[in-house]
């Protein structure tokens, strides 16, 4: 029975997957391909829990910039969701999360598709700082990870930059995340300009002590989603960047956003988590060890990394004048119930912004996002067109046409 489950949970992931990023002649639209090796990219993910036999959907953790999985983790949200029922899994970021961001995000949208396929059901993100980033920019920028998640939510992440991140790079040699984290970055305008994705709950977390984030809390805060201040939960709760991963109150509303439909609510939240520091279940004692060591760790490794002198070129996805130009592109139609027309672009769909399909020369539908798909009345016409505008090269027009079927029920 058992196995039954696991079989149908998922075929329901894929179904759900398909339904969001695939068009009507089964062309999975999947986005980028990865380009970090898929040994480094299996070992990076660590799992605690039966993924497939858990009462509660599983849970994936991403630490942030100069840290670990068991520096951020280990003592606070591991051991408590586990507590609760919650399969954990934890992604190690290359060079501590202080890698080209272009490079961590493919370990976090490895994960998402792995956990999700050996659990057979959706997954939720929790991510802190540089983590809570690459949570809300894989499913962005990689269109099929949107229907695999149900709640992703960040803890003092810069969605938009941060001004701490200029003063350092105006002058001097820096490392490649401080670069893409500054508000006026190529990245950050690359994801300004990308429409949210429909599907996952999003919940963003900041604390008006944020000495990172800054200013804070404006820069914690994600555009069109739940935005917590902590401190508008608790007054003055003394609560920093990097405590923020393990703080209780910042715990209760994750755990609230896990266990209920949509966002967080911070109305939810017991005023007596106030009076609590860990989350319930947590390991004091590796805590009071682990903590203080996280921050210096995160410091020092901030200070000796690679510096470049200038922020890493933009790749593909990120700049869709990087990616592969498409080579084969179809219109597809067939007759649907009621004398109607589905009608479908189909092949290297990718690098296509918008197509325009057209009867004769009649506009009937218009996408600007994959699948690129309709269905319509068949009208007194002789041709179907389809006008698609590729984003590879930018601007660039590929105009498709085919005749109109005959089609039973229409005249």
């Amino acid at each position: 029975m058992g196995r039954v489950r696991r079989l149908i949970g998922g075929l329901a992931v894929a179904v759900l997957a398909s339904l969001a990023a695939t068009d009507s002649a089964g062309a999975v639209n999947t986005g980028a391909a990865l380009t970090e090796p898929p040994a480094a990219l299996a070992a990076a993910l660590d799992c605690h829990g039966n993924l497939a036999r858990a009462a509660r959907a599983p849970v994936i953790l991403v630490h942030g910039a100069g840290s670990s999985p068991e520096e951020s983790f280990s003592f606070g949200y591991v051991p408590a969701l586990q507590r609760l029922g919650f399969p954990v899994c934890t992604v190690r970021l290359p060079e501590h999360g202080l890698a080209d961001i272009q490079r961590s995000i493919q370990y976090v949208v490895h994960a998402v598709r792995e956990v999700a396929q050996r659990s057979g059901r959706q997954v939720s993100l929790v991510g802190h700082s540089i983590g809570a980033v690459l949570g809300v920019y894989a499913p962005s920028f990689w269109p099929d990870l949107a229907a695999l998640i149900d709640d992703d939510i960040g803890l003092a992440g810069p969605y938009l930059g941060g001004t701490s991140f200029s003063p350092a790079c105006a002058d001097s040699l820096c490392p490649s995340f401080s670069w893409q984290l500054r508000p006026a970055s190529s990245l950050i305008r690359a994801f300004r300009d990308k429409p949210r994705p429909v599907g996952p709950s999003f919940t963003a977390v900041a604390t008006a002590f944020d000495e990172i984030v800054t200013p804070a809390p404006e820069a914690g805060l994600l555009p069109g989603a739940a935005n917590v201040v902590l401190q508008s939960v608790c007054h003055l709760r003394p609560i920093e960047h990097f405590l923020l991963a393990a703080d209780a109150v910042a715990y209760a509303l994750v755990l609230d956003a896990l266990t209920h439909p949509g966002p967080a609510d911070p109305a939810r939240v017991p005023r007596a988590t106030c009076l609590q520091v860990l989350p319930p279940g947590a390991d004091l004692a590796r805590g009071a060890v682990t903590a203080p060591l996280a921050v210096v760790n995160a410091t020092v490794r901030s200070l000796q990394a690679p510096a470049l002198s200038g922020e890493p070129q933009l790749r593909c996805p990120f700049d869709p004048g990087a990616c592969p130009r498409p080579t084969s592109l179809s219109l597809t139609r067939r007759c649907a119930r009621g004398g109607r027309l589905r009608i479908a672009l189909t092949g290297d769909v990718d690098a296509v912004r918008r197509v325009d399909f057209k009867l004769d020369r009649r506009l009937v539908h218009r996408d600007d996002a994959a699948p690129f798909a309709t269905t319509t009345r068949l009208a007194r016409a002789r041709r179907l067109r389809a006008i698609a505008i590729l984003s590879n090269p930018p601007g660039e027009r590929r105009v498709l046409s085919r005749p109109l079927p005959r089609c039973r029920g229409t005249r």
